[in-house]
């Protein structure tokens, strides 16, 4: 195994980083158009996208419940596989078509200190970085045998169970940590469709068309053991390649040679 082999048939079809900080009120028309400046070398295009919040308070008079839609700046690249949404909390970078980590990291880098920059980084309260796979086995609308393509410690229990029913579908979870705080958190499943929808607003790398699929979903992040850090881009790259290197060695080690060979080096 090289740990810095690219795939060509890389089952990816999600990778997001978020920075979540504490919250602050939503850029003003001058800031959105500076951040635009301040990205445009990677995602060029602003559109604005309406979130909903849902308040729900108990006073005097009882329950109130409250709506409320919000205008969130979002930034495109214009292949439309990459984008950057500024929220209340949180600024987050999402692609479909991941560009390797390097390259990736840059980007994230440029968007936060781009957000510091207009304002609304007031500390770091979280770091993640998520990938999701559907690892498919191309040319059969059937089931995969998984136990010739995974770990067998993705497999589920046993068929039969008390019922003498074949397995069908299963899912799990595996939670690592947290370390220094940093936790890794592995959902699993079988499934058929999609894990990702492929309706959504980014454009995924490659079509792609229901059927069965397996999900490996790896979501790795840090949480300060104290206190809110000061945000600066040292701090956010280096918690960065410390979140990202056990992403990949969980990947690897949750697959066989035979996917490798058969499916992802094709």
């Amino acid at each position: 195994m090289n740990p810095r082999e690219v795939y060509p048939n890389a089952p990816l079809v999600s990778v997001s980083f978020e920075l979540r900080h504490p919250e602050s009120e939503m850029p003003t028309s001058k800031q959105r158009s500076l951040f635009k400046d301040l990205i445009r070398e990677h995602l060029p295009v602003m559109r604005i996208r309406q979130s909903t919040v849902q308040t729900f308070e108990i006073g005097p008079a009882g329950p109130s419940h409250q709506v409320v839609n919000e205008d969130v700046p979002k930034y495109f690249n214009r292949e439309n596989t990459m984008a950057v949404s500024l929220l209340k909390g949180s600024t987050l970078v999402e692609t479909t078509d991941y560009p390797g980590w390097e390259k990736f990291r840059e980007i994230v880098s440029a968007a936060c200190q781009a957000r510091d920059r207009i304002g609304g980084i007031d500390g770091i309260e979280r770091i993640g970085l998520r990938y999701i796979d559907e690892i498919r086995i191309p040319g059969t609308n059937a089931t995969p045998d998984w136990k010739t393509y995974l770990n067998e410690s993705l497999l589920g229990p046993r068929d039969g169970g008390g019922a003498g029913m074949g397995l069908q579908q299963w899912q799990g979870m595996a939670v690592y940590g947290p370390e220094s705080g940093r936790s890794l958190v592995l959902r699993y499943a079988s499934g058929d469709g999609f894990a990702a929808d492929p309706n959504g607003e980014l454009r995924r790398k490659s079509p792609s068309y229901p059927g069965p699929f397996f999900l490996l979903d790896i979501d790795s992040f840090w949480i300060p053991e104290s206190g809110f850090p000061e945000f600066s881009d040292s701090l956010l790259l280096a918690e960065g390649d410390a979140l990202h290197a056990p992403v990949r060695q969980t990947f690897e080690n949750l697959i066989t040679d035979q996917l490798r060979n058969e499916v992802l080096r094709k």
